[in-house]
């Protein structure tokens, strides 16, 4: 134990100094912002402190009251520090977990240590229950505080510029996938997918809270099959358990409009929600294509997407009968969020059919691209994009932006 006392210090003792001090010479913080080398200082201070009593642990390990202390504490340290750097990860602060791996099996050594010194005479049973109890305990830890490590990591976050608008007269419409089947061409099994749930709640209630008419639609229309994932403790937001205690937005979900039954130009805002059932039908639609078209040409609608839902766009033509899209900036999931995700089966992929339609593309990339997001406004005003998930906020309250610029101008004119 005393060589693992003394190697613990210096580890922490070499951190401790390069975090407190000059954690810019870290590559991954070196143009990091200012908040990160803020938490780098705090870790760096922490980590000092543990290394000067591990020094003296080692010095007096003689003594068992020193030892005894120790152990608990450097266990903590460890595991804490271990979820902390993994969140850091995930929010793209670090470009390899390799610090928290680290503490992880500094964790797992002082989970040996503390056992070994505090159950030494007990039953191997029994030390086996205690070292399960404190990965259970640490990984029941994690599954907790998972909602707020994924939030802060990146997973729908709040946008800082969000305002309130009133857009009451107003009309939008959700369109979304009905297509219930994550499955490989030519096949009809799979795992159970759909318009993934925030991408279709979050817009709704920006909407709706404006004061604007909301009506929800879908490829075929009847019932809206809602991907179960996007549901889950960890995945699902605010937004969501919003939904789940709405009876009325579930019945528009239940008894979705079909889209070939409706007059897109009688909306103010045309939405289009992705998931990985938008793979399937958004962008195959020839009916979507058009109304879209019809939308555009209305002059009114502002067409907005998130994820999967920039698809729908790629069918849509002018009146020369090429792609509306051609030459405007957008964004859509990125290649990598879906290599990420190692779903690659599905048949449309929007990064890819939307450079080939001749779209400048743009979006934000990091560790993991399921963490990142972008709004983009195309030149015109008139298409607003969402990288993916995380971007329905920030894309919903730019399209109201612009509706009450143009409500501001009639007024002025």
């Amino acid at each position: 134990m005393k060589n693992f006392i003394l190697i613990s210090a210096i580890i922490e003792l070499v951190a401790g100094l390069i975090l407190f001090f000059v954690p810019q010479i870290v590559p991954d913080l070196a143009a990091g912002e200012s908040s990160h080398l803020a938490m780098a200082r705090m870790y760096g201070a922490a980590a000092l402190g543990l290394a000067v009593f591990a020094f003296l642990v080692w010095r007096k390990r003689d003594d068992e009251n020193l030892v005894k202390t120790f152990l608990p504490v450097f266990l903590v340290f460890n595991f804490a520090a271990f979820i902390g750097i993994l969140s850091s990860f995930l929010a793209g602060v670090f470009d390899n977990p390799g610090g928290a791996v680290l503490h992880l099996i500094l964790g797992i050594f002082s989970a040996y240590y503390f056992i070994k010194f505090y159950f030494g005479n007990s039953s191997l049973i029994k030390k086996i229950a205690i070292g399960g109890g404190i990965g259970l305990a640490t990984f029941v830890s994690l599954v907790l505080l998972l909602p707020n490590i994924l939030q802060q990591a990146g997973l729908h976050p709040d946008y800082k510029d969000s305002k309130t608008y009133n857009s009451e007269g107003k009309k939008a419409l959700i369109i979304t996938t009905s297509h219930g089947v994550l499955n490989a061409p030519g096949e009809t099994t799979g795992d159970p997918t759909g318009v993934f749930g925030s991408e279709m709640t979050v817009p709704y209630y920006e909407f709706q809270d404006a004061g604007m008419t909301v009506d929800v639609a879908s490829i075929k229309g009847g019932e809206i099959p809602v991907d179960p994932q996007s549901f889950l403790f960890m995945i699902k937001s605010k937004s969501d358990e919003r939904y789940l205690e709405d009876d009325e937005f579930q019945e528009k979900v239940k008894h979705s409009l079909k889209i070939d039954d409706i007059d897109f130009t009688q909306y103010d805002v045309v939405w289009l929600a992705g998931g990985w059932g938008a793979a399937y039908d958004l962008g195959q639609s020839e009916i979507l294509g058009q109304k879209i078209s019809e939308a555009y040409y209305a002059e009114d609608p502002i067409i907005g997407s998130v994820c999967h839902g920039a698809l729908g766009l790629i069918q849509a033509k002018d009146t020369l009968n090429n792609f509306l899209i051609t030459g405007r900036t957008m964004t859509g999931v990125t290649d990598k969020q879906i290599k990420d995700l190692g779903i690659s089966l599905t048949p449309l992929h929007p990064e890819t059919e939307l450079r080939k339609r001749g779209v400048i593309y743009r979006s934000n990339t990091g560790n993991i691209d399921m963490l990142e997001t972008i709004t983009v406004v195309d030149e015109d005003q008139r298409f607003v994009t969402g990288q993916n998930q995380n971007s329905g906020h920030e894309t919903a309250q730019k399209i109201m932006a612009i509706l009450s610029q143009r409500s501001a101008k009639v007024m002025l004119d």
